[in-house]
This record gives structure tokens, sequence and C-alpha cells, in this order.
């Protein structure tokens, strides 16, 4: 069997377990986050980050989409989300701010600079 008929075979398979797996593992985090801390808008704007990212990849993944330009788009602005998101819960180190301005930057370079 060669490389190709097998990653047609299995790897997008395993690929599609392992996204599972972690799409239940934040999944299962968030609702243990929420029980530990309670409803706060940090809580929940950290939830919200997770549900969206999670359901990002999930599409992206299993409807083959992870090659177009809506996913690229929905993607940065995902990475933009979750780099204020941080910033707004009181994490306004390195990470949020590179966050931040990599997710814009990437999103302005999709939006206006491809073809």
């Amino acid at each position: 069997m060669s490389e190709s008929n097998a990653y047609k075979t299995y790897g997008k398979l395993a690929i599609k377990a392992a996204v599972v797996f972690l799409i239940t593992l934040s999944l299962f985090a968030s609702y243990s986050l929420l029980a530990q801390q309670g409803p706060s808008l940090d809580v929940l704007g950290d939830i919200l980050v997770t549900l969206y990212i999670s359901a990002l990849v999930f599409y992206g993944v299993f409807w083959d989409q992870m090659d177009t330009r809506r996913f690229r788009l929905a993607l940065y602005f995902g990475v933009l989300l979750w780099g204020t998101e941080r910033f707004i819960s009181g994490s306004d180190d390195v990470l949020s701010v590179v966050l931040i301005l990599g997710g814009l930057g990437m999103f302005v370079r999709e939006l206006y600079f491809k073809t």
C-alpha cells in the first residue's frame, strides 16, 4: 500500500479521531472551569472562545474546508478573539499582545492582500 493510499485510509481517520478527542477534552475542561469558578465574565469569555475554536476546527476537518479562504479568515479571527479575551480578562502579557497583533495582521493580509 502506498503512502498516499495509507494516508487516505488511515491518516484522515486518525486526524478525525484526534480532533474529536481534543474537542471532547476542551469541552470537559470548560465544564470543569465553569463548575470551579462559577459563571463570571472571564470564565464565560474563555469558554466562548474555546467553543468557537473547537467548532471551527471540527468544521474544517470534517468538511475538508481547511484549505479555503473562509476557514482561514475565521481562524485568524479566532486568534484575534483569543488574544482580545485574554487581554480583557487581565492577562496583558506578551502572548496576549502577540495573539492580537498576529491575528489582526493575518486577518488583514488574508482579507485584502490575497487574490
